[in-house]
């Protein structure tokens, strides 16, 4: 199971997850005592999840504005006039990977979820 499911199926079931540090923290119920140890164990996949979340989640609250009621949606922008430098996200400047095509996995995750909320 990925983080992300793992993560979305213990938030379901009662618990609170964090990080904190270095350490991943598991609050909840003590009847969810065998779940949060699947948590504990896959902590780095846990880790990628929450860090995917946040990177995602202030994207999206930078884009959400851009989109207008009507008329053309611009390029959304999670870091408007930043430079755009080759090899680099066109949304908010950080570098891409090999996988990545013009916007980082983040970026292109926060425009999906934000032209998502549309009518």
């Amino acid at each position: 199971m990925d983080g992300l499911t793992l993560l979305a199926e213990a938030r379901d079931a009662g618990l609170q997850v964090t990080v904190s540090g270095d350490q991943l923290v598991v609050r909840g119920p003590a009847r969810l005592a065998a779940m949060a140890r699947r948590l504990l164990a896959g902590k780095p996949a846990i880790v990628d999840a929450l860090t995917a979340e946040q990177e995602v989640a202030w994207r999206i609250e930078a884009m959400r504005p851009q989109v207008t009621r009507t008329g053309a949606i611009p390029l959304l922008l999670a870091r408007p006039g930043a430079p755009w430098d080759r090899g680099c996200c066109c949304s908010c400047g950080e570098p891409l990977t090999a996988a990545d095509h013009y916007r980082c996995r983040y970026c292109a995750a926060a425009s999906v979820a934000v032209l998502d909320e549309l009518p």
